[in-house]
């Protein structure tokens, strides 16, 4: 017996035990609009929104920001897709599993990329693959973590492709074998951003430069890249040959890229932008209108804990954590449905109806408003270790920040509170997003704010911090934790992997590589005549495909 997986008239899949290995499903309506909205309109079908910051690569197995992720929403198409939180279907007309839940069978549609060459198998075999490849050096290879062979392969403990569990059967279908019944498998595939499928003669047609100029990519999904003026504009126009073209209404979208947020907002009451992708908390009270969305991110600060760098003495990085007003920085400066947190788990992931924060339970120790006392003992505790006297006396620490109003405020509050609370000066250097990023990756830091998308899995965040993985920015080394993470990697008992993961973040909470802060929300302006934009919870699932413009 197999579970199949139908597209419902409810919106919605549905399971049902059947004895036949594939039974095609029949596509409805992705959404839903009333047609009188469209009789006799003559509205352009343009939307124009501001973004703070310009794409960082649309190369898929590269691909790891917030804006990256939006923009490659729009022009590519994965197996499946999440759109308004529920998983709908993508280039997988429909998919099979296996009785004991390790095998996915996906069976593809007739699509085609943009320039009207079918979409295979084959390009999602290679997609995947690469970005597993240790060669490519993808940070982002985590998110394959579930499927047979993907961590040795990536690890470099197995050099041949074959016995990874990615496989193109034939033109049309692809099959998924997973080490162990995951049940997040799904939705992180649907959620996640770089289970694109890319294709092979571009990348070794135009190599280094591979998806960097609207000559250089290609994509398959609902829009196509007209234009790319980096650091100014990207121009998206609707793609002809897109399966589900007829349910797309735009037929160009816009994004200037605009970093000072006075100008994106004094264009918006302007009237010459229809939305901007996210404003800070000043600019909600002026525009009691904003809307606002919350969850799937969390943002804390990565210690480098290099050796022979200062951040390497636990007991400074709890004093500067301990010392951390979160609740008032949050009060101050963030966006409506921002929360405090003291945990390396997102508390909006719920697993059977409650948030796993609550289940599992798991702390910093560190109170929202902070603790000044307590950070002081920590603080004389590393002076005494480090053979120092005072504050003053500690090397300079550099707290490297991307040029955003937003982070910038992060930094100098941070910053306030360390040197009013424990006399600790902290150096503020402050780089465009590109060179800061590139900081953070070459470990040309003390302190770095980073934001990660949580996922549902509550591990998503917590698996970076493995010896020698790619997206470890702290730069911590723990073999417990390392194993504890390793072992729930491959445990297919969910209440097991569970105690495993709390296991393993009571270690990184104690010693502090990173001290978790917030999972921020996000407030955004958009016009009224807008219709059927949504904020899903992902972070940069901002979705725009199936909008329009009212008359």
């Amino acid at each position: 017996m197999r579970q199949e997986y139908r597209y419902t008239d409810s919106g919605k899949w549905r399971v049902e035990t059947v004895k036949k290995w594939i039974v095609s499903i029949i596509l409805i309506a992705l959404i839903t609009i009333p047609v009188s909205c469209f009789a006799a309109s003559v509205t352009p079908q343009v939307f124009t929104f501001a973004g703070h910051n310009d794409v960082m690569t649309l190369d898929v197995s590269q691909m790891n920001d917030e804006m990256s992720a939006l923009i490659m929403y729009a022009l590519n198409e994965s197996l499946i897709r999440n759109s308004y939180n529920e998983i709908i279907p993508g280039l997988a007309e429909s998919y099979d599993v296996s009785e004991d839940g390790t095998v996915y069978t996906f069976h593809l549609r007739d699509a085609k990329w943009s320039d009207g060459v079918p979409v295979t198998a084959k390009d999602f075999e290679y997609s995947f693959l690469r970005t597993m490849n240790p060669e490519t050096g993808s940070s982002q290879v985590s998110e394959f973590d579930s499927i047979l062979n993907a961590q040795a392969y990536y690890n470099g403990e197995i050099t041949d492709a074959s016995l990874v569990g990615v496989k193109a059967v034939d033109e049309k279908t692809l099959v998924l074998t997973l080490t162990y019944n995951d049940p997040f498998f799904m939705t992180e595939m649907a959620e996640g951003i770089n289970f694109y499928p890319i294709r092979e003669d571009y990348v070794e047609k135009y190599g280094m430069s591979y998806a960097s100029s609207p000559e250089t990519f290609i994509g398959c999904g609902p829009f196509v890249l007209k234009e790319w003026v980096q650091g100014a504009r990207i121009t998206l126009e609707k793609n002809p040959e897109y399966w589900s073209a007829d349910k797309v209404k735009l037929e160009r979208v816009v994004e200037l890229i605009i970093p000072d947020e006075n100008t994106r907002v004094g264009m918006y009451d302007l009237g010459e932008i229809d939305a901007i992708y996210s404003i800070s908390k000043v600019q909600t009270i002026m525009h009691p209108e904003y809307g606002s969305r919350s969850g799937g991110t969390l943002q804390y600060l990565a210690f480098n804990c290099s050796e022979g760098l200062v951040m390497e003495n636990m007991n400074l990085r709890k004093a500067l954590s301990f010392a951390i007003d979160r609740e008032a920085i949050v009060a101050a400066i963030t966006s409506p449905g921002t929360i405090p947190v003291d945990r390396m788990i997102d508390p909006s992931i719920i697993i059977d109806g409650k948030s796993v924060t609550e289940a599992y339970s798991n702390s910093t120790g560190v109170p929202p408003s902070g603790d000044i006392e307590k950070a002081k003992e920590f603080l004389n505790k590393a002076l005494s270790e480090l053979g120092l006297s005072k504050p003053s006396d500690l090397p300079s620490i550099n707290y490297v920040c991307m040029d955003s109003p937003v982070h910038k405020q992060y930094a100098e509050a941070l910053q306030a509170g360390w040197k009013d609370g424990l006399g600790v000066d902290v150096g503020i250097s402050i780089l465009p997003v590109p060179q800061a990023i590139g900081a953070l990756l070459s470990g040309q830091f003390d302190i770095f704010l980073v934001g990660q998308a949580s996922g549902v899995d509550p591990a998503t965040i917590m698996n970076n911090f493995t010896i020698g993985n790619g997206n470890n920015y702290a730069r911590w080394d723990s073999k417990e934790y390392s194993n504890l993470i390793a072992a729930q990697s491959e445990n297919p008992n969910l209440a097991e992997r569970l105690l495993q993961i709390q296991q393993a973040e009571a270690i990184i909470l104690d010693e502090a590589p990173v001290a978790p802060l917030w999972t921020p929300g996000t407030a955004y302006l958009c016009r009224e005549f807008v219709k059927g934009l949504h904020y899903g919870r992902q972070t940069g699932s901002i979705e725009f495909i199936f909008a329009y413009i009212e008359n």
